[in-house]
Protein backbone atom coordinates (compact mmCIF):
# COMPACT_ATOMS: atom_id res chain seq x y z
CA UNK A 1 0.00 0.00 0.00
CA UNK A 2 1.32 3.37 -1.11
CA UNK A 3 2.10 5.69 1.54
CA UNK A 4 0.49 8.99 1.21
CA UNK A 5 1.14 11.18 4.23
CA UNK A 6 3.97 11.41 6.82
CA UNK A 7 2.38 10.08 9.66
CA UNK A 8 2.17 6.99 7.67
CA UNK A 9 5.89 6.94 6.96
CA UNK A 10 6.49 7.11 10.60
CA UNK A 11 3.90 4.72 11.46
CA UNK A 12 5.39 2.23 8.78
CA UNK A 13 9.41 2.59 9.81
CA UNK A 14 8.27 2.33 13.75
CA UNK A 15 6.67 -1.39 12.56
CA UNK A 16 9.27 -2.33 11.35
CA UNK A 17 11.75 -1.60 13.51
CA UNK A 18 9.88 -2.29 16.69
CA UNK A 19 6.68 -4.72 15.60
CA UNK A 20 3.01 -4.48 14.01
CA UNK A 21 1.85 -2.32 17.00
CA UNK A 22 3.32 0.69 16.17
CA UNK A 23 0.66 3.11 18.10
CA UNK A 24 1.82 1.86 21.37
CA UNK A 25 5.65 1.62 21.13
CA UNK A 26 7.83 3.02 22.96
CA UNK A 27 10.14 4.71 20.78
CA UNK A 28 9.76 8.61 20.56
CA UNK A 29 8.43 10.33 17.49
CA UNK A 30 11.07 12.52 17.59
CA UNK A 31 13.52 9.42 16.93
CA UNK A 32 11.77 8.70 14.11
CA UNK A 33 11.68 12.13 12.68
CA UNK A 34 15.41 11.94 12.82
CA UNK A 35 15.99 8.74 11.27
CA UNK A 36 13.87 9.89 8.16
CA UNK A 37 15.88 12.88 7.82
CA UNK A 38 19.45 11.12 8.18
CA UNK A 39 18.05 8.95 5.51
CA UNK A 40 17.33 11.61 3.01
CA UNK A 41 20.47 12.98 3.74
CA UNK A 42 22.36 9.97 2.67
CA UNK A 43 19.62 10.00 -0.69
CA UNK A 44 20.64 13.01 -1.67
CA UNK A 45 24.41 12.61 -1.60
CA UNK A 46 24.33 9.49 -3.36
CA UNK A 47 21.44 9.63 -5.94
CA UNK A 48 21.50 10.68 -9.31
CA UNK A 49 18.01 10.62 -10.84
CA UNK A 50 15.32 12.60 -13.30
CA UNK A 51 13.51 13.36 -9.68
CA UNK A 52 15.92 15.23 -7.97
CA UNK A 53 16.92 17.16 -11.12
CA UNK A 54 16.31 20.88 -12.05
CA UNK A 55 17.21 23.58 -14.92
CA UNK A 56 20.01 26.02 -13.65
CA UNK A 57 18.50 29.20 -13.98
CA UNK A 58 21.08 31.17 -13.41
CA UNK A 59 23.35 33.91 -15.03
CA UNK A 60 27.20 34.97 -15.16
CA UNK A 61 28.76 37.66 -13.28
CA UNK A 62 32.40 38.08 -12.95
CA UNK A 63 32.57 34.77 -14.73
CA UNK A 64 31.16 32.65 -12.02
CA UNK A 65 27.64 31.88 -11.04
CA UNK A 66 26.46 31.50 -7.16
CA UNK A 67 25.90 27.86 -6.56
CA UNK A 68 21.64 27.40 -5.16
CA UNK A 69 21.39 26.17 -2.02
CA UNK A 70 19.94 23.07 -2.89
CA UNK A 71 23.10 22.30 -4.77
CA UNK A 72 24.31 18.51 -5.07
CA UNK A 73 26.12 17.78 -8.18
CA UNK A 74 26.58 18.84 -12.08
CA UNK A 75 24.21 17.33 -14.36
CA UNK A 76 24.90 18.95 -17.93
CA UNK A 77 26.28 22.48 -18.13
CA UNK A 78 26.87 24.36 -21.12
CA UNK A 79 26.01 27.78 -23.04
CA UNK A 80 24.11 26.89 -25.68
CA UNK A 81 26.83 25.25 -27.18
CA UNK A 82 28.72 21.50 -26.47
CA UNK A 83 28.34 20.45 -22.89
CA UNK A 84 31.25 22.11 -20.83
CA UNK A 85 33.85 19.43 -19.39
CA UNK A 86 34.39 19.25 -15.64
CA UNK A 87 38.38 20.05 -14.80
CA UNK A 88 40.08 21.71 -11.04
CA UNK A 89 39.68 24.99 -9.76
CA UNK A 90 43.79 25.22 -10.98
CA UNK A 91 42.93 24.07 -14.48
CA UNK A 92 40.80 27.30 -14.72
CA UNK A 93 42.85 29.63 -13.16
CA UNK A 94 45.43 28.28 -15.20
CA UNK A 95 43.97 28.61 -18.45
CA UNK A 96 42.70 32.05 -17.72
CA UNK A 97 45.99 33.07 -16.92
CA UNK A 98 46.69 32.81 -20.04
CA UNK A 99 43.82 34.61 -21.51
CA UNK A 100 42.32 32.14 -23.87
CA UNK A 101 39.39 33.77 -26.03
CA UNK A 102 36.40 31.79 -28.02
CA UNK A 103 33.86 29.54 -26.86
CA UNK A 104 33.79 28.14 -23.02
CA UNK A 105 34.44 24.61 -22.74
CA UNK A 106 35.67 24.06 -18.64
CA UNK A 107 34.20 24.72 -15.74
CA UNK A 108 35.26 24.02 -11.91
CA UNK A 109 33.50 24.26 -8.89
CA UNK A 110 35.24 26.87 -6.25
CA UNK A 111 33.80 27.11 -3.34
CA UNK A 112 29.85 28.21 -3.38
CA UNK A 113 30.53 28.93 -7.12
CA UNK A 114 31.26 27.55 -10.78
CA UNK A 115 33.95 29.14 -12.54
CA UNK A 116 34.47 28.79 -16.17
CA UNK A 117 37.19 28.99 -19.01
CA UNK A 118 37.33 31.01 -21.66
CA UNK A 119 35.61 33.61 -19.40
CA UNK A 120 31.86 34.22 -20.04
CA UNK A 121 30.44 37.52 -20.47
CA UNK A 122 28.31 38.92 -17.46
CA UNK A 123 24.37 37.85 -18.22
CA UNK A 124 25.08 35.12 -20.09
CA UNK A 125 22.15 32.19 -18.96
CA UNK A 126 24.23 28.88 -17.81
CA UNK A 127 22.17 26.18 -19.73
CA UNK A 128 21.68 22.80 -18.68
CA UNK A 129 20.49 20.99 -15.09
CA UNK A 130 21.84 20.05 -11.75
CA UNK A 131 20.89 17.45 -9.09
CA UNK A 132 19.50 19.12 -5.84
CA UNK A 133 18.52 17.92 -2.36
CA UNK A 134 14.67 18.10 -2.13
CA UNK A 135 12.58 19.92 0.75
CA UNK A 136 12.68 17.85 3.66
CA UNK A 137 9.77 15.47 4.15
CA UNK A 138 7.10 16.42 6.88
CA UNK A 139 3.58 16.66 6.74
CA UNK A 140 3.36 19.39 4.17
CA UNK A 141 6.08 18.38 1.33
CA UNK A 142 5.79 14.40 1.23
CA UNK A 143 2.25 14.45 -0.79
CA UNK A 144 4.71 16.78 -3.36
CA UNK A 145 7.65 14.88 -3.70
CA UNK A 146 7.76 12.62 -6.82
CA UNK A 147 10.75 11.03 -5.95
CA UNK A 148 9.23 9.51 -2.77
CA UNK A 149 5.96 9.06 -4.58
CA UNK A 150 7.40 6.89 -7.32
CA UNK A 151 10.14 5.25 -4.53
CA UNK A 152 8.97 5.08 -1.04
CA UNK A 153 10.80 1.70 -0.56
CA UNK A 154 14.45 4.00 -0.96
CA UNK A 155 13.23 5.96 1.80
CA UNK A 156 12.18 3.79 4.12
CA UNK A 157 15.55 1.44 4.00
CA UNK A 158 17.27 4.08 4.24
CA UNK A 159 15.90 5.48 7.23
CA UNK A 160 15.94 1.93 8.78
CA UNK A 161 19.87 1.95 7.99
CA UNK A 162 20.11 4.95 10.28
CA UNK A 163 18.18 3.63 13.25
CA UNK A 164 20.14 0.71 13.24
CA UNK A 165 22.74 1.88 15.75
CA UNK A 166 19.89 3.34 17.69
CA UNK A 167 17.88 0.21 18.20
CA UNK A 168 21.04 -2.18 18.38
CA UNK A 169 19.66 -4.12 14.74
CA UNK A 170 23.20 -4.99 14.23
CA UNK A 171 21.45 -8.30 12.57
CA UNK A 172 19.11 -6.88 10.27
CA UNK A 173 21.40 -4.22 9.32
CA UNK A 174 23.36 -5.77 6.33
CA UNK A 175 20.14 -7.08 5.06
CA UNK A 176 18.23 -3.03 4.88
CA UNK A 177 21.61 -1.86 3.71
CA UNK A 178 21.36 -3.91 0.82
CA UNK A 179 17.77 -3.45 -0.11
CA UNK A 180 18.91 0.21 0.12
CA UNK A 181 21.69 0.01 -2.02
CA UNK A 182 19.88 -1.84 -4.35
CA UNK A 183 17.27 0.26 -5.26
CA UNK A 184 19.14 3.78 -5.08
CA UNK A 185 21.90 1.69 -7.77
CA UNK A 186 18.76 0.68 -9.82
CA UNK A 187 17.91 4.24 -10.00
CA UNK A 188 20.86 5.81 -11.12
CA UNK A 189 21.67 2.87 -13.41
CA UNK A 190 18.01 4.03 -15.57
CA UNK A 191 19.01 7.70 -15.32
CA UNK A 192 22.56 6.86 -16.78
CA UNK A 193 20.27 4.73 -19.48
CA UNK A 194 18.23 7.54 -20.39
CA UNK A 195 21.53 10.11 -20.17
CA UNK A 196 22.82 7.90 -23.08
CA UNK A 197 19.84 7.32 -24.71
CA UNK A 198 19.38 11.45 -25.28
CA UNK A 199 22.98 11.91 -26.12
CA UNK A 200 23.62 13.43 -22.71
CA UNK A 201 26.58 11.38 -22.10
CA UNK A 202 29.80 10.79 -24.38
CA UNK A 203 30.84 6.97 -24.08
CA UNK A 204 34.03 7.28 -22.42
CA UNK A 205 35.18 7.40 -18.75
CA UNK A 206 32.83 9.88 -16.87
CA UNK A 207 33.88 13.05 -15.21
CA UNK A 208 30.16 14.24 -16.00
CA UNK A 209 29.00 14.91 -12.38
CA UNK A 210 31.42 16.97 -9.66
CA UNK A 211 29.87 17.74 -6.35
Amino acid sequence: MSILSYNDLQLQITRLIDGEDAVSSSIAVETIQQVIALGERRIYRELRSQWNEKAWGLTVTSNAITLPNDFIASSVAHFGEKPLEPVSEEFILEQNNLQPSGECKYFAKAGNTLIFSPKVADGTALQGRYFCSLPALDAITLPTNALFAANEDLFIYAALVESAPFFEQDARIVLWNQKYTSIRDAINTNSNRAAYSSGRMMRRPSTRLIS
